[in-house]
């Protein structure tokens, strides 16, 4: 998908150039190699949304899908990244061929009534 309207500051974040409401989808598919908890959330400016965070306790060894949407109002701007944490020391492992993603999508503004 191409990149219109947002930058790329840093491999890990998108900035926002244009306000309004965006579509943001995200997933990754982690294992770990104890029975541990993970959390995957959406940041803005480095503060989950609640909507689009997800904790889950893993089984060693199992490759465990995290994945969501959600539409979101985001200002000028705005950065937002993809965060993967745990409580504890976590030895994490991505599915095979797959690390995270992370789309932001404008969504159009509905039409002027006339």
């Amino acid at each position: 998908m191409p990149a219109l309207g947002v930058t790329y500051p840093t491999d890990n974040e998108i900035t926002i150039a244009e306000a309004g409401d965006y579509e943001i989808n995200y997933s990754a598919l982690v294992s770990t190699t104890g029975g541990q908890s993970l959390t995957l959330a959406v940041r803005v400016n480095d503060t989950a949304l609640p909507s689009a965070t997800q904790t889950v306790a893993l089984t060693g060894g199992v490759e465990t899908p995290l994945s969501g949407s959600v539409v979101v109002t985001l200002a000028a701007g705005d950065v937002v990244d993809l965060a993967l944490t745990s409580p504890s020391t976590a030895d994490v492992t991505f599915g095979e061929g797959q690390t995270a993603a992370l789309t932001v999508k404008k969504l159009d503004a509905p039409a002027a009534a006339v």
